[in-house]
């Protein structure tokens, strides 16, 4: 059968038979041309196992890795080839059966066993990845980490937070401090003395003498520590005022 459009691939692929050497032929040079085809790369699969069983090891290793779905393409070998036996039944003229060779009976069973491989094997099978790579290691390596990969990687997570949470430093005020000075009124008073002096320079800058002399004096009284340099700038002031007059 030659493929020459959509509708005779279907065709082709409702009548498969492993052991058609024409549709053997026409799946190869649809795969030469669409090399991705998955569809058409696993039943081309199943004809290579029936009539070219020296290089289905290595077909069933390249459909393995192409493939989208790996526990999908185990399922289509399996379901394929188990029926698949030898028997002793009388010749007819048309064998409608397909004959699994005893040396590539072997290899089957060898490929797609599913067996649980050891943590070990695992983490060495996703380090290294070869092509040749068994399509039971495939298997095996998809069921043991398609579903516990997304949990693992969230629970790592919340261990992260409660670890943080658990370690977090507490802040415990010191009950020992006898410290009780009441910085607030100090800080007024600082304020206070600052704003009168500012204004004292403005009266001064303004030529409203009589404002800056009482500014002068009333920081004098309160702060009485600075009471020379207070007198200085009565002084001056003073002294501009008279010039004024």
């Amino acid at each position: 059968m030659v493929v020459t459009d959509a509708q005779s691939l279907i065709a082709l692929i409702k009548e498969f038979d492993p052991s058609n050497r024409d549709q053997f032929e026409s799946l190869k040079k649809v795969l030469e041309q669409h090399p991705n085809f998955h569809w058409v790369r696993a039943h081309y699969l199943k004809a290579v196992q029936a009539l070219d069983p020296e290089s289905f090891d290595k077909n069933l290793s390249h459909t393995a890795i192409a493939t989208f779905d790996r526990e999908l393409l185990y399922e289509f070998v399996e379901t394929q080839t188990q029926p698949l036996k030898q028997t002793e039944s009388k010749p007819s003229t048309k064998d409608e059966s397909v004959v699994v060779p005893e040396e590539n009976q072997k290899t089957v069973k060898e490929e797609i066993k599913l067996q649980p491989k050891e943590e070990e094997q695992e983490v060495n099978s996703l380090q290294s990845e070869p092509e040749t790579m068994r399509f039971s290691e495939w298997a095996g390596y998809l069921k043991a980490r398609k579903a516990p990969e997304k949990q693992l990687k969230l629970n790592d997570k919340f261990e992260l937070i409660d670890s943080f949470l658990s370690k977090q430093a507490k802040i415990i005020p010191d009950k020992s401090a006898t410290n009780k000075e009441d910085l607030s009124e100090k800080s007024w008073t600082a304020s206070d003395e600052l704003m009168t002096e500012t204004l004292a320079k403005v009266f001064v800058k303004q030529k409203k003498y009589n404002n800056a002399l009482e500014a002068y004096q009333i920081l004098g009284l309160k702060y009485p520590e600075k009471n020379s340099f207070f007198a200085d700038q009565i002084k001056e002031i003073k002294r501009l005022k008279k010039l004024k007059q």
